[in-house]
């Protein structure tokens, strides 16, 4: 795929479980289900069927040359998604007070 687009570097996704665990996904692009619509469908009388199908987010990257699926996680199981643009520096908490 790269010999048709570039997509530049990859970008850094925090994810937050609904657990509580803190995950780093490397992706280019993140799909999210497209549930959502058929609330908006509703409004004009009709009401699409979801197929029973569980809504899932998806996370692609191009690695060495190929597009690949880096994460693919069902939407009720995440909490939040952040793309971490710079590294964050952590508080220093020795002593009582934050530095």
């Amino acid at each position: 795929m790269s010999e048709h687009f570039d997509y530049g570097p990859v970008q850094r996704y925090e994810v937050v479980w609904m657990s509580g665990h803190v995950e780093t996904v490397l992706a280019h692009q993140i799909t999210w289900p497209q549930n959502g619509s058929f609330i908006l469908a509703g409004m004009f009388g009709s009401t699409p069927e979801a197929g029973g199908k569980a809504s899932r987010v998806q996370f692609h990257a191009e690695v060495n040359g190929r597009w690949l699926l880096t994460l693919s996680a069902l939407e009720e199981d995440i909490r939040s998604i952040r793309l971490v643009t710079a590294e964050e520096p952590i508080p220093d908490f020795a002593g009582g007070e934050p530095a």
